[in-house]
């Protein structure tokens, strides 16, 4: 039977008019709308930093601008804003005429939430600029602009911020080819206004982020027109290219865009089904592992959704030609409004990740596809049960190559065995898994997987099927064995993990807080001269004596009798160990390694160093109280008032059931009783024994307090220096407040951050001409002074084998 045969019996199927599109919250909006968040906030920040670097580049293109006639430069910038202001009401006003009233109050909202977003912002930045850069907007407000409340132009553009939000909303509906021919209009407008605006672009990217987060967060607020191919454009598709069907339904496998489709003959289809958002979920989760991720292992991404379809149909045919079981491609054709059809034969089956059981065979035929596809050098890409059908006579078919490859590297194909490796291990244990694996393919292809056999080389579903690390480490154990391999350290693939994004954001607001106070370096070396050299000499002297006191302490937590000047080495040694690395691990293991070298007990040396961080905590929060209440009962302008007793209680109370909130989430307790309760535990039991012995217990607190205040002491020395006239309990008190939100800091030594907070604290009771120089000599004698002796005691005591 002939395709123009079959057409009549496909029609009566469904109409596209008796099919009602569902509205429906693409997590892709979602994304879109954090992205416009940080165009905001990131534009503000490097509109902050770089004003002056706008305003010249605003001023020499203006130079050149001003080179052209009057008329080209006021025409082309009237007909690029009255073209984009004409397509972006153009939208909402065809929706209003061909009854789409949904779509046109979504337009309209996008409009005038982008507009007024991007006036706010706008707004915000402009306070954020110096003075000198305001004044570079005291011109006339060009067409389609506003002006601000002080009469000057305002650095934000409505018409852009409202013409992205249109552009974002109608790329719900509108065709992608339009869509991007609108885009570039935008774009063009964007670039002319620069260049004849006479004003430094401030707000280009918070209009930019105004636009995206009006129009992305009203989609996710209502909803879209949901682009999952519907059962008629499926059907015209399938006429298209030759197989009309006489009946089209949803087959079990429509999570994965899977329909069921019998052809007048009675053969069975399976059509996979591919819309524009799934093209856009995939670049934006390319784009996540990208930046998370220093190897991916992904190919780049294909310029449209139709070459990546057309791909993952060569990939299949070609594993097909090389002996793997997959069923047979039968047709790829374009479908509705940028989609694409894939159709194959139908399995008769179920998914390997459905059985109940997973029997030797099975598994054994797994891996058998497997090694034809390492052989042939194809990565599949999610090499797991899920890709995996049973068909009538128990033989397992691969399917989905959606992310496959040829000619592929070896950390794909090694990433494809490590995932079947982690899918068969879950569902059949790691024995089993591990045997199979290694009979079928054999040791020297299975070690492969073995630097792969970590969370992030698997897919979600892979990882949360094998339950969590624990038992991932257990099979890459097995597997290590297995092939006879020594235990390694794996493949680091983390580019960026939350610690080092927290130690960025650490330094680039340490840095954007501490840069404008050196932009006068003459007068911090006019003040460097001036300053008193015999209080710059006590500041070093008390910087001496923190290490003399942490010796004491140090001692005082260890039962164990230890010589004191070696300890006091082992001090500044730690010190050093602290410079170049952060949270202050390099100062633990060189105190714990110096215990051992002495014969103490690993446990024992363990117990007594987080017993002096708990002295040391103690005595902290003992000296702020005390400072607190001393400044408290001064008088004078630089005195200090407590909060009434209410303020007092209603913060307790916060704080409480803030504590109680947390407590009841059962991920907070879990985290409490694994790492908090026995660190207290342990911590109590040796403060016992610690309290037996009155020479033990004055050492350790003892010398815990006199590190703090030798700290103190060495901060109003620096001040003292540069002719502070603060009292010393607020100083006390300022400075241990703003060490304590230091030490919060990952970066080594708390480097950039204490320095941004100890100015942001003591600058309230000082002038800042007083306490920056006097911050940064404070951190010269406590931080960078001590680096040379930190070296060459940690030299002494490796060449006397104490560490």
């Amino acid at each position: 039977m002939t395709a123009a045969a079959t057409r009549p019996v496909a029609a009566p199927d469904v109409g596209a008019s008796s099919e009602k599109i569902p509205h429906v919250r693409s997590p892709v909006d979602g994304i879109r709308s954090a992205i416009g968040v940080a165009f905001i906030v990131g534009g503000a920040v490097l509109a902050n930093i770089f004003d002056s670097t706008l305003l010249g580049f605003a001023e020499d293109t203006a130079a050149n601008v001003d080179r052209l006639p009057d008329w080209a430069r006021d025409v082309s910038s009237a007909v690029l804003a009255s073209v984009v202001i004409s397509g972006t009401f153009a939208a909402a006003i065809w929706s209003l005429a061909t009854t789409r009233y949904r779509r046109f109050a979504l337009l309209l909202a996008g409009i005038g939430v982008a507009a007024a977003t991007s006036i706010i912002t706008g707004r915000g930045v402009y306070e954020l600029v110096d003075e000198s850069v305001q004044r570079a907007f005291a011109i006339d407000a060009p067409l389609f602009r506003v002006q601000g409340p002080d009469g000057r132009l305002s650095p934000a553009d409505p018409l852009l911020a409202a013409a992205i939000a249109t552009l974002t909303i109608g790329g719900s509906f509108l065709p992608a080819r339009l869509v991007r021919r609108w885009a570039l209009l935008v774009a063009a407008y964007a670039i002319g206004s620069i260049l004849t605006i006479g004003a430094p672009p401030l707000a280009l990217l918070t209009d930019l982020g105004a636009g995206l987060l009006a129009g992305s967060a009203l989609l996710w607020t209502f909803g879209r027109h949901d682009l999952a191919l519907r059962r008629s454009q499926i059907l015209a598709a399938l006429s298209t290219a030759g197989l009309d069907a006489a009946h089209l339904d949803d087959s079990p496998d429509r999570a994965k865009r899977g329909w069921l489709a019998i052809t007048p003959s009675g053969d069975k289809l399976f059509v996979a089904a591919f819309s524009r958002d799934d093209r856009s979920a995939d670049l934006l989760v390319r784009g996540y592992r990208w930046l998370r991720l220093r190897k991916t292992g992904d190919h780049r991404p294909f310029l449209t959704l139709r070459r990546s379809v057309e791909h993952e149909a060569l990939v299949s045919q070609q594993a097909r030609s090389r002996g793997i079981e997959t069923p047979t491609t039968r047709a790829v054709a374009p479908a509705g409004v940028d989609g694409m059809i894939l159709v194959r034969d139908w399995i008769e089956g179920s998914s390997c990740s459905e059985l109940s059981e997973l029997p030797d065979e099975t598994i054994g035929a797994m891996w058998q596809q497997a090694a034809r596809l390492q052989l042939a050098r194809i990565a599949h890409g999610t090499l797991n049960l899920s890709s995996f059908v049973v068909n009538a006579d128990g033989r397992p078919e691969l399917v989905n190559f959606r992310r496959g490859e040829l000619a592929s590297s070896e950390q794909r194909l090694g990433t494809d065995l490590a995932e079947l490796l982690t899918s068969t291990a879950a569902a059949a244990g790691i024995p089993t898994a591990v045997r199979a694996a290694k009979e079928t393919i054999g040791p020297d292809r299975l070690q492969r997987a073995v630097p792969w056999l970590q969370p992030l080389a698997l897919t979600s579903p892979t990882r949360e099927a094998i339950g969590g690390a624990k038992p991932l480490a257990e099979l890459r154990a097995a597997t290590t064995e297995a092939v006879g391999l020594e235990p390694e350290e794996l493949v680091r693939l983390e580019r960026i993990d939350p610690k080092s994004l927290f130690i960025l954001a650490t330094i680039v607001l340490s840095a954007w807080f501490l840069i404008p106070q050196l932009t006068d370096l003459d007068s911090l070396w006019s003040q460097a001269k001036d300053a008193s050299w015999a209080w710059a000499g006590a500041a070093v002297i008390a910087s001496v004596g923190t290490y003399l006191a942490a010796t004491g302490s140090l001692l005082g937590a260890i039962p164990t009798r230890l010589r004191y000047w070696p300890a006091f080495a082992a001090q500044i040694a730690s010190s050093f160990a602290n410079r170049v690395t952060p949270a202050k691990v390099g100062g633990l293991a060189t105190n714990l390694r110096y215990f051992q070298r002495n014969g103490v007990p690993t446990g024992v040396g363990v117990t007594a160093i987080g017993l002096n961080a708990i002295a040391g905590l103690i005595m902290h929060i003992v000296l702020t109280v005390s400072f607190l209440l001393l400044a408290s009962g001064q008088n004078g302008s630089k005195g200090l008032s407590l909060p009434s007793t209410g303020t007092i209680v209603l913060v307790l109370v916060a704080v409480v059931g803030t504590a109680a909130a947390a407590a009841a989430v059962p991920s907070t307790r879990r985290l409490i009783d694994t790492y908090i309760i026995p660190q207290l535990k342990s911590g109590w039991e040796s403060m016992t024994v610690v309290i037996h012995d009155p020479v033990r217990l004055f050492l350790l607190f003892g010398g815990s307090a006199a590190i703090t205040l030798f700290y103190i002491a060495a901060m109003v020395a620096s001040l003292q220096a540069f002719g502070s006239t603060a009292s010393l309990p607020l100083v006390a008190l300022l400075f241990l407040t703003g060490s304590a939100v230091a030490n919060a800091a990952p970066t080594p030594g708390g480097l950039g951050a204490a320095e941004a907070a100890l100015i942001a604290a003591l600058s309230t009771a000082e002038s800042t001409t007083v306490v920056v120089p006097a911050v940064f000599l404070y951190r010269l004698v406590t931080f960078w002074l001590p680096i040379l002796p930190g070296w060459l005691a940690l030299t002494y005591l490796r060449r006397t084998d104490n560490l």
